[in-house]
C-alpha cells in the first residue's frame, strides 16, 4: 500500500485490517497531537461512506494508495466554530423534518431520517468536546440562560438519551414532542453560544 500525507511519502509500516484501523494507527505514527486529518483519499477517490461504505468496513485489500490531508488542530477548531451555526441549522431543519413524519405515521421513513439525524448530533457533539479540548474553551461560566455550558452539554445528552428511550418504547409521539419542542430549542440555544465560543478562541 503507498501512503502519502500532505503529499509527502509515508515510509513507515501500518497495521489493521480496515481503513478505521489503517487510519488510526497513521494518525498515532504520522499525525500527531497538534493536527488532525482533514481530507482522506482512497486509489484517488476522496473518501465517502455514501460511495465507499463505513470506514470500518473496507478492508486492507481495497486499498492500493491512501493519500491523506492534514490541518493544524487549532485551525480546525476554529474553522468548526465559525461553521457550526450553519451546520446546527441544518441539524434543526433535520429535526423539524422526522417530527412531522412520524406524526403523520410515516414511521419507515421517518426512522431512517431520524438516525441520520441523530448522527450529525453525536458529530456534533464529538466535534464540540475536540474544540473545547484543543482550545481549552470555557464550559464553567453561566453562559446559556444561566447554566454553564458543561451542564447544557449534559441536558443535550439527556435529551439524546430520552430520544433513544422513546425510540426502544416506539412511542412515536412522545419521540416527536421531544425531537419538535426539546431539542430544537437546545439546538437554538447552542447556535447562540457559538459565537461566544469563537470569540474565547480568538482571544
Amino acid at each position: 500500500m503507498e501512503v502519502l500525507v500532505d503529499g509527502k511519502q509515508f515510509a513507515g509500516e501500518l497495521i489493521g485490517g480496515t481503513l478505521q484501523d489503517i487510519l488510526g494507527d497513521l494518525a498515532n505514527k504520522a499525525v500527531g497531537d497538534d493536527a488532525t486529518m482533514r481530507e482522506v483519499r482512497i486509489n484517488g477517490e476522496l473518501f465517502e461512506e455514501a460511495k465507499l461504505g463505513p470506514a470500518d468496513r473496507l478492508g486492507r485489500e481495497r486499498i492500493q494508495r491512501l493519500e491523506v490531508e492534514t490541518i493544524p488542530a487549532r485551525e480546525m477548531a476554529v474553522h468548526f466554530l465559525a461553521n457550526a451555526g450553519a451546520y446546527l441549522d441544518a441539524i434543526k431543519h433535520s429535526v423539524g423534518r422526522v417530527a412531522e413524519l412520524f406524526r403523520v405515521s410515516d414511521e419507515q421513513e421517518a426512522s431512517e431520517h431520524y438516525l441520520n439525524t441523530l448522527e450529525s448530533i453525536q458529530l456534533f457533539l464529538q466535534m464540540l468536546q475536540e474544540c473545547r479540548q484543543i482550545l481549552e474553551l470555557d464550559f464553567e461560566s453561566p453562559s446559556l440562560e444561566g447554566l454553564s455550558g458543561e451542564e447544557r452539554l449534559q441536558k443535550l445528552l439527556v435529551l439524546i438519551k430520552d430520544l433513544l428511550s422513546a425510540q426502544e418504547q416506539q412511542d412515536w409521539v412522545l419521540l416527536a414532542d421531544i425531537l419538535e419542542y426539546d431539542l430544537s430549542a437546545e439546538l437554538d440555544l447552542w447556535r447562540g453560544f457559538m459565537p461566544t465560543l469563537k470569540e474565547q478562541a480568538l482571544s
